[in-house]
């Protein structure tokens, strides 16, 4: 199993030293001294903790925390060191998932990040709801944004959670479930290419036709034909009959 990730967000290269060599191993650690380093970071690489302290020399790590909300669903540790009620309240209102006064104890820290992540991992059932609404709707104009949105996750993080658990990504699984649909309604109806589009999400039935001959190795109607063989020829009416016999 691959190690958990945490990423140190701080500007006192002392203190990430010796978290560092508290933490590693059994955790993988790295770090950013600014909020942008960070959200650069986040961007292009996955993270299962992060530990945020409150002052980043000019910058407020309250105030960069909702931004690392929305690029990530892993649980912050905010190091905190308050000094005042009034930055006591504000990280209340910013709402990290655990606080940490500094000097830093290591022995706390552990158990701060083994708690985090027992309850920070991926919900099973979250994904599973995910699937499940792909599969309901996918005559919709469904976009990965809005899956991640109402499930509380990043982009990124949806991707990656739902191709481990299911082995295709949200989009990828999405069309396979549209075009699955489409087969069976040139197999088994007499739908219109273009209301077969209509009712697997393709507002476009030319669009429509493009996917499906890549994800079928068919067009639409190739594949209907090929499904559908002709039907045969009508036997004569018995009538018919009768006249040839008399002849």
């Amino acid at each position: 199993m691959d190690p958990r990730r945490i990423l140190i967000i701080d500007d006192d290269p002392s203190l990430i030293e010796s978290v560092t060599a508290a933490l590693a191993p059994p955790y993988r650690i790295r770090a950013a001294s600014t909020g942008k380093a960070a959200q650069a970071f986040l961007r292009t690489e996955p993270t299962d903790l992060i530990i945020l302290d409150i002052m980043l020399g000019a910058e407020d790590g309250l105030d960069l925390l909702p931004h690392l909300r929305h690029l990530t669903p892993a649980p912050i540790l905010v190091l905190t060191g308050f000094g005042t009620r009034e930055n006591l309240l504000r990280a209340i209102r910013v709402k990290p998932d655990d606080f940490l006064d500094k000097p830093v104890h290591l022995h706390a820290l552990r158990s701060r990040i083994a708690r985090l992540l027992r309850r920070g991992g991926d919900d099973p059932d979250q994904l599973e709801r995910v699937r499940a609404r792909i599969g309901q709707e996918f005559d919709r104009p469904l976009t990965t944004e809005h899956l991640a949105r109402s499930a509380g996750m990043s982009r990124r993080h949806l991707r990656r959670a739902f191709a481990e658990r299911f082995g295709l990504t949200p989009r990828a699984y999405l069309e396979r479930s549209r075009m699955t649909r489409a087969a069976s309604l040139l197999r088994d109806t007499d739908c219109l290419i273009k209301e077969v589009a209509a009712q697997v999400g393709f507002a476009d039935p030319n669009n429509f036709s493009t996917v499906f001959k890549r994800f079928h190795g068919l067009s639409p109607e190739a594949f209907r034909a090929r499904h559908r063989p002709s039907p045969p020829e009508p036997r004569p009416a018995f009538s018919s009959l009768m006249t040839g016999i008399q002849r």
